[in-house]
């Protein structure tokens, strides 16, 4: 009788133990798809994040002073920037980096580009001159891969 009595206790001790080992996998896997979302959402504000100082400008309203510090701020970037004025509205000017830009609004940045310099955008009697009072709406370009690789700001 008492070894029958140590048996039942011995075996249900190991299915207690499995049961708790069980419900350990259980929240250890779920803990894992919670990281994983976790970490995929933290990566798409990561990348948002670093975008945002160019998707700031999609559809936005800004000045012609705006425009103009723009260019100066980001003329170390990878990165084009293109002003149409009421003056040079046919084609606008490159700024930085030239931008060939397809039929799908897909852009990408030329070699050796022909670029405007960014002393005629103060220059009155340049015809690439931004009025600091004018308004202009930006609009973002991005390339074959997503990646945002120029501004366009056009004179309203």
């Amino acid at each position: 009788m008492e070894n029958s009595l140590k048996a039942i206790l011995i075996g249900a001790g190991v299915v207690i133990t499995m049961i708790v080992v069980s419900i350990g996998f259980i929240l250890m896997r779920s803990g894992q798809d919670t990281a994983l979302t976790t970490i995929g959402k933290l990566n798409q504000i990561r990348g948002e994040m670093s975008e945002s100082q160019y998707t700031m400008y999609d559809g936005l309203e800004v000045s012609g002073s705006d425009v103009i510090n723009v260019i100066r701020r980001f003329k170390e970037e990878r990165i084009g920037i293109r002003v149409k004025t009421k003056k040079n509205s046919s084609s606008g000017t490159w700024y930085i980096n030239e931008v060939t830009i397809d039929s799908d609004n897909i852009g990408e940045i030329k070699a050796s580009g022909t670029v405007g310099k960014i002393s005629d955008l103060i220059d009155e009697t340049s015809n690439n001159y931004v009025n600091p009072n004018g308004v202009f709406i930006g609009e973002i370009i991005r390339d074959e891969n997503g990646t945002i690789v120029a501004l366009i700001f056009t004179q309203k």
